[in-house]
Formats: structure tokens, sequence, C-alpha cells
């Protein structure tokens, strides 16, 4: 059981917590019969792999290509890298449930939860600064100056850095003395915690504050918590022009993008994420209504960018400056994409301007939109920016030179890789630019080395090491051999499918070979299953058994802890409801079920008798040649076992049987 808050606290957030709804909000899911499908987020996934169930009562996910599983915490823990109390607590706001108990601070100085409350405290003090009357006057000012409406500062959560030294530290000591003896979310972090998120640095005589006499932009991950700050400059003398938090357990720039939180729910619905440059561009895109616009922070466009916006989008427009700045920045951008399986365009704006100084003019919306109309997909900007450069060369070796640099990026982005008809179409670009056949750029393409591929890094753990917290266990050094430890896996899963997807079948009294019936948590108890994931599930679902108290399969999830077994709940769950179609129909599947692994729990049985017989009768020279003589008397097959007891009906088994298995039974 989870320990820290109850299970009833854990289950009250689960039944209020619809999970099509909270992965809708992250991943692109379109309904597939009584099922979502999806993009998963947690791999490079290239084509809808992800299912998320809910009918009958249930409600969990499950990939079918990298394994990832599990219910609506294990998702937010899983995709936002929460602790389990974090994710708890974070659905339970989002269903307005008060959790029961509580728990106090954790985790050090620069952990994840303290560094989120050290920011969450910072950008309610910047965001009370902004509007007083002293210390935000500037601030409101500069924001007034660029077109920023009051309605968008609060929409973003703008603020204000006043310019004294040391205002904000003593705010935090005021807050330290009024909040004395706070536990959790109402206390107040140590200092150190707001070094760490840049907040408070040392100074000659002390701490000061970090950001001074500045307009605050907070940057917030997906669930809208601030997780660092963008500051730019009032005065015109103070230098640089925008300072940014430090990287910390919650904030990388690589993979953070600003306005995340305010436009993820616009670019699932048009399925178009628009990237701007700067924050004061993605305010002026969401006052003018284009609410699916996000800016990088800093950086050019990473692939851990790509991978947030893919999930989320078909279509990327990659929204950029006319000027060489601007374009420099577009080419790196396709560096990126270029291998990814989304729609990339490339939009350049009118007369070099940007954004913010675009839709500030009276026609500005629909220049706009006409611009994004206009975009030109990444591959033809990437040949149209060749044709420029070509063009511009002069004499046969600096054109040769342009074309041998350009099939060399093409490999290095990976063009080979590509679909053969974008292929094509580059390549038939390329002929007509150059005036030389297809043929010959294929061949010269041909002879272009591919870049090295990075050395792989050595993996620390043993290849056949165990999970943690169960170990490795061979069916083999039990007696069994191959064939017969598939089907006895096999066997303990078929019983499990129909338990795990007709709860109530596990009430039922199941009937013994000989003749005579008892409760299925009797019959089949842990210690029946060898197969360690099916043990981890049967250990928890047989106190429910017993106690008959009822359970569904978010339960069993629940209470698992490994992500296979997770996984390996959500593959039965669907194999069961595949199999039986009613109570009754699973009832009978079930009695098939605990029939099978009865019969090969026997074969295991005589198995191990007859070999440890052979180990014992072998301890004497005698016994040795006595157990030779026996064998070669069988004649020309001394592997075959004879027929054991209580198997009638049984073919003899031999080492390198395999077992006929229904086509849809999980192994």
């Amino acid at each position: 059981m989870q320990t820290g808050f109850g299970q009833s606290d854990r289950d009250r957030v689960l039944d209020a917590t619809d999970l099509v709804a909270l992965v809708g909000e992250h991943v692109q899911l379109k309904p597939k019969g009584r099922e979502h499908v999806g993009v998963c987020p947690f791999h490079d996934d290239r084509s809808p792999s992800m299912t998320v169930v809910t009918h009958k009562g249930a409600g969990f996910y499950k990939c079918f290509a990298c394994g990832a599983a599990g219910n609506a915490i294990d998702f937010m823990m899983n995709y936002h890298k929460m602790e389990f109390i974090d994710a708890l607590r974070t659905l339970a706001e989002r269903a307005g449930i008060e959790l029961r108990q509580a728990r106090g601070d954790e985790g050090p100085a620069g952990g994840r939860r303290t560094l989120l409350r050290a920011n969450a405290v910072a950008a309610n003090f910047f965001r009370k600064a902004l509007a007083h009357p002293e210390h935000g006057a500037a601030a409101r000012e500069a924001l007034s100056d660029r077109g920023i409406s009051t309605a968008m500062q609060e929409r973003f959560g703008l603020g204000a850095a006043p310019a004294g030294w040391d205002t904000f530290v003593r705010h935090l000591d005021r807050l330290r003395e009024h909040r004395a003896g706070a536990r959790g979310d109402e206390a107040v972090p140590d200092q150190e915690a707001f070094r760490a998120a840049g907040l408070v640095r040392e100074g000659r005589q002390g701490p000061i504050d970090g950001f001074r006499n500045r307009v605050i932009f907070p940057i917030c991950d997906e669930m809208g918590a601030p997780i660092a700050f963008g500051a730019r400059k009032i005065d015109p003398e103070d230098e640089p022009k925008y300072l940014n938090s430090p990287e910390s357990a919650v904030f990388h720039k690589g993979r953070g993008l600003y306005a995340i939180h305010l436009a993820k729910k616009s670019i699932i619905d048009s399925r178009t994420a628009v990237i701007c440059e700067g924050y004061t561009d993605v305010i002026a895109c969401h006052e003018a209504g284009v609410t699916n616009a996000v800016a990088t922070l800093g950086t050019a466009l990473t692939r851990d960018h790509a991978r947030v916006l893919k999930r989320m989008a078909e279509r990327i427009v990659l929204l950029f400056d006319g000027d060489a700045a601007g374009q420099k920045a577009a080419d790196r951008a396709i560096e990126v994409f270029f291998a990814e399986t989304v729609d990339v365009r490339i939009c350049t704006l009118p007369d070099g301007l940007d954004p913010d100084e675009l839709l500030r003019q009276p026609d500005g919306r629909a220049r706009f939109d006409a611009a994004l109309a206009a975009s030109e997909d990444a591959l033809v900007h990437f040949v149209r920016r060749f044709r420029a450069g070509f063009r511009a060369a002069e004499g046969l070796s600096a054109r040769q030179q342009r074309i041998e640099a350009v099939l060399a990026r093409l490999v290095e982005l990976g063009f080979r890789e590509m679909p053969g008809l974008r292929r094509t179409m580059v390549m038939s670009n390329l002929a007509a630019i150059t005036g030389l056949p297809e043929r010959e750029l294929q061949a010269a393409l041909d002879a272009v080395r591919a870049p090295a591929p990075r050395a792989p890094v050595p993996d620390p753990a043993p290849a056949a090491a165990a999970p943690a917290g169960r170990p490795r266990v061979s069916l083999e050094d039990q007696g069994f051999t191959v064939p017969q430890a598939r089907a006895r896996r096999a066997a303990e899963r078929d019983v499990l499918a129909m338990v795990l997807a007709w709860p109530s079948a596990g009430a039922a009294r199941v009937r013994l070979d000989d003749g005579t019936t008892l409760p299925f948590c009797e019959a089949v108890t842990p210690e029946s299953f060898l197969d360690p994931g099916a043990r981890a599930i049967a250990d928890a679902i047989h106190v429910w058994l017993e106690d008959r108290h009822p359970f569904s399969a978010d339960d069993v999830i629940a209470e698992l802890r490994q992500a296979d077994d997770k996984g390996l709940v959500v593959d039965l769950v669907l194999v069961g409801q595949r199999r039986a179609e009613s109570e009754n129909h699973a009832l009978e599947r079930l009695q098939d079920a605990v029939d099978a692994l009865e019969r090969i729990r026997r074969v295991r049985s005589g198995v191990s008798e007859r070999l440890s017989r052979i180990r014992t009768d072998a301890s004497e020279p005698e016994a040795i040649s006595a157990r030779l003589e026996s064998i070669r008397n069988r004649g020309r097959d001394p592997t075959a076992f004879g027929r054991l007891p209580g198997a009638r009906g049984m073919r003899p088994l031999r080492p390198r049987d395999e077992p006929s298995e229904d086509s849809d039974r999980p192994t």
C-alpha cells in the first residue's frame, strides 16, 4: 500500500480524474472503438502506439511499443517527473479534492519540490510588486510602451523586480517570521533554495536580490507552475538586455518553452504550434488571438523541444524575423525537425518585422495570417536557400563545392532515412537548380560517408541483472525445460487475465481434478505462480479475494511498483475482455485456465520427482552404471519421459515439445 497518504485519498483522486481528458491535455487522442489512441509521449513514437482504456470503469493507459503503462497518477509521475506525493496533490487540486492527510516538507534545498515552492513565492512577490505604486512604476511604463495590456499582464503573470538591492531578501525574512511553524506548501524554503533558483545571491555585505529593476516574465511548466524567470532590463544602461534563471532540477533551457501552459490546448486543438523568438512576440500573438504560440528560451530549437511539440501537434510553424539572425535560427530549426514525423514550415514575416511590431499595425493580423498561409515546407526552404547560394557562387569549382556541401549536409540530417517521396522531391529540385541529372546527384550522394556513430556508453549494470526489488528467477533452474516454462507462464497469465478483466469471477468456486470445489483464492494462491510478473499481480489481488473486497484493475495497477508489472496488468485486462463477453463466459474460461494450470503443475511435479530420483540414484558408481543400462534399454530416444501418474490422456512430454498456444495469448 502507498504510505504517507491514505488509500482513500488515492482512490478518491483516481475516481475523480478523467484519464482521457488528462492525457488529452498533453497528447492528441483519437477515439478508436471503445478506447482512445495517441502517440506515446514516453518514447520517440512515430505512429499512435498508446491506448487509453476507460470503459467498464477502467482507467489506465498502455503503450504497446515501449511498455509504458499505469493510471492517472503514474502518468503524472512519469510525464512530469513527479514524486507520488506531488502527482497526487496536483491531481487532487485539479479535481477540487481536499486531501485528508498532510505531509511535511521534504527534499534538499535544490530538490524539485523545494525549488517549485521557492519559485512560487518569488512569482507572487514579483506580481504584487508590479502593482505597487513605487516598486512597479517603471515596469508598468515599460510594458505600456510595448503595448502589453493589463489583461495580458495578468494572463502571463508578469511582474516587476524592484530597483533596491535587497527588497526581495527582506520580503523573505518577513514572510518567514509571519509563517513561523508552517509546514508543507505554506512553509517558506530556506535561503539556499532561493540561491539555487537564482533568486538570491551573495553580495559584499550579505544576500542580495538576483533580479533588480527589471520586468519579470515567469516561465512555467505545462502544469502552469513557475520553474524559472526571464528578466528584461528597464534602464537602457543596464546589461545584459535579458537575465534568465540558471538551470536547475526543474528548469532546462533546452526543454522549456515559454507559455506552453497557456498554448497547449490550442496547439492540440489546432494540431499546429507556432514558434516565436521572444517573450513579447508570444504575448503579442496571444493578444491578437494566435493562442497556439510559444517561444524558445534564448536557445536554438533542440530535439527536446521537438519531442515536446510533436506529441501535441502535426504541424510546426517556425516564425522568425526576416533578418540574418532569424534566417540562421530557421536553418538551425530545420536541422532539429528534418527527420521528425511532423509537417515543419518556415514563416518569414514581411519587411523584416517581428510579430510584436507587425501585429500592432492596423492591418497587422491580416498580414500576419497571410504570412502564415504563405509559409513554406522546411525542405522547400532548405532547397531555396541552396539555390540562392549556388547562383551566387562564381566558377565551376565554387559551384562544385556548394553541391558537395549540400549533399554532405543532407546525409548529416538523415536524408537517407526519409520517406522515398520526399527524397525524390529534394533530388529533383537539386537537379533542376544545378542542371545535373538526378542519377549523377544520387551517385555523388551515395559516395558521401554518413557521420560516424557515437560510441555506446557502457552500461554499468550487468546485462543479466534483475529489476530492483525482485530477484531474477530461472524456471529452468527449477526443473523445467524451456517449452514447459513457456506453457506454465502462459497458463498463469490466462488465469489472471480472467480475474483482472472480470474481478467478480475471482469470488467464484472452481472445480479441482478430484471433483471437489474450492473458492478460487484457496485453489489458486500466490504460490501457484512462478513467473515474477504474475506472482506480483497475484500477491496484489490475493488479499482482496480473501477478504471478499471488491477491486478493479485500476486498484491493482495502483498497488504495483514495477512498470513492467503495471503494463502486464493492462495486457491481461485487454486479453480477458477479448476472450470473455460476459461474466458467465468469464467463469467458464476461468475454469478452463485453472484446469490448464493444474495439468502443467502436475507435469512439473512429476518431472521434479524424476529428476530428484536421478540425482539421488547417481550418487554411487554402481547406481550410475545401472542407470545407464536402464536408459540404453529404453531405445533410440533416451530423453523421453514415460506417462506420468494422473496425466491421463496426455502424450509423452519431451524437453523440446512446444505447447500449442492461442494466438492472442500473452507471452
